[in-house]
């Protein structure tokens, strides 16, 4: 069995490679590749991927599958796997697995530095260049009893309820079952007119890219929304928020992905960021240990941690 693995050998520690060593023969692919070139198309044998999205441009689609010889398996290094066609791995016996709950308090922490730079008019204070100026633009929030209202109540969901509960906020969710009987479960629109922050926590897929609404974006007044699971272009009218954000009506922190634009360049208490909130050495050292383990239980058998199409 070979084992290929899109990503810097020296992120791995020793023993990790060593137990991949002893389950297969490893290929570390270091450097990103013409994917119509890549090195493991010539080769007839048995083996398993270790891929990471930036080597894939986030899409393994079929065109790139079908072209890999007696592929027994891949292995993403995410919990998303909606960038690699599960249909066709379905169907040609090859296993998908992923990295469940490796970055829960990393996203759910940045959450909540997103939603207190928004409450503390961060963004402003960065654009004025920290000029020290008592006016309503500056003027903050304390964020204890303000509501929280959070769409999708699941592992990160939860974990940013605990957090923002224990702060002293009011928490809402949404879900599409009842969850937790310590937060008041309400409808999403009752979310977008009532709660001072809105946070998004939810898996997402064509279904849940439906959720966020231009009609539920319109219903905000003077509250802020915050994202941190996804790219906002895929999820929802993201210029549209900005604009509101602008006009000042709202305010909004999201993550960037390549649109050529800093933060500086928006207006408005808008908080925009480079995509960290997953990178923290803790969900990292947890994401390679997993990783790594992933592969190996399809080499013995195991099979842990299988993902399928819903």
């Amino acid at each position: 069995m070979k084992i290929y693995i899109t990503y810097t050998k020296d992120s791995f520690t020793k023993e990790e490679i060593q137990k991949l060593k002893q389950n297969g023969e490893i290929v570390f692919l270091e450097n990103t590749f013409d994917l119509d070139k890549a090195p493991y198309l010539d080769d007839d044998s048995e083996k398993i991927l270790m891929v990471d999205p930036d080597w894939y441009h986030w899409d393994i689609n079929e065109n790139h599958l079908s072209k890999i010889k007696n592929l027994k398996a891949v292995c993403l290094a995410t919990t998303a796997f909606d960038w690699i066609d599960l249909d066709y791995c379905g169907k040609n016996n090859i296993l998908v697995t992923n990295i469940p709950k490796y970055s829960t308090d990393s996203v759910a922490e940045y959450a909540l530095f997103l939603m207190m730079s928004l409450a503390k008019r961060f963004p402003i204070q960065m654009k004025k260049d920290y000029k020290m100026e008592y006016s309503k633009s500056m003027l903050t929030t304390e964020i204890r009893n303000k509501t929280v209202g959070i769409i999708g109540l699941g592992t990160i969901g939860t974990k940013v309820a605990e957090m923002c509960k224990s702060l002293g906020m009011n928490v809402l969710y949404w879900n599409r079952s009842d969850r937790n009987i310590d937060y008041k479960r309400v409808d999403i629109d009752t979310i977008f007119e009532t709660a001072d922050f809105i946070i998004p926590a939810f898996s997402t897929n064509e279904e849940t890219k439906k959720i966020i609404t231009d009609d539920r974006i319109y219903k905000m007044n003077g509250n802020a929304l915050i994202n941190v699971i996804n790219n906002p272009e895929e999820l929802y009218n993201h210029q549209l928020l900005i604009k509101l954000a602008e006009e000042e009506k709202i305010s909004y922190a999201f993550e960037i992905y390549d649109d050529g634009k800093k933060m500086y360049d928006y207006k408005g208490n808008i908080m925009a960021t480079a995509p960290y909130a997953f990178y923290t050495k803790d969900a990292i050292d947890r994401l390679l240990k997993i990783w790594c383990a992933n592969a190996i239980s399809i080499v013995e058998g195991n099979n842990q941690n299988i993902v399928k199409k819903n």
